[in-house]
């Protein structure tokens, strides 16, 4: 699959809607769309941030595609920021795909990933 594409087949496994506002550690399999509001951790698989969305806290994905904000850590092998995203706060991706618009404030490593994120709360070795 094309780094930023979406397939058909792809099923989304969780939806946080836009009225649900949250405060913790929430750590997810497969791929879930978050347009709600998280103070705290998100840890999973594959994270759909919608325009709506933000997170202030810590992000741990294995693929992560935002429209929306987050203000925190970012920890991901691949990153897609779209032309609304809101990042401020530390950004650390193997990859990383800046559609034109995006805004990012804030530090930025690219290349060897810091950690191996994992849907089971667990970093893989």
């Amino acid at each position: 699959m094309p780094f930023g594409k979406n397939t058909p087949s792809e099923e989304i496994s969780g939806y946080i809607g836009s009225g649900l506002r949250l405060e913790g550690q929430l750590i997810f399999p497969g791929k879930v769309k978050f347009e709600g509001e998280l103070k705290g951790r998100l840890q999973g698989e594959k994270l759909v941030i919608g325009e709506t969305g933000f997170i202030e806290g810590e992000v741990e994905a294995v693929e992560l595609i935002c429209s929306g904000r987050i203000e925190g850590k970012i920890l991901t092998k691949r990153l897609h920021l779209r032309k609304t995203a809101r990042i401020k706060g530390e950004i650390f991706s193997e990859k990383l795909l800046v559609e034109e618009g995006a805004q990012i404030e804030g530090q930025i490593k690219v290349g060897e990933a810091q950690i191996q994120p994992s849907g089971d709360g667990k970093e893989a070795s």
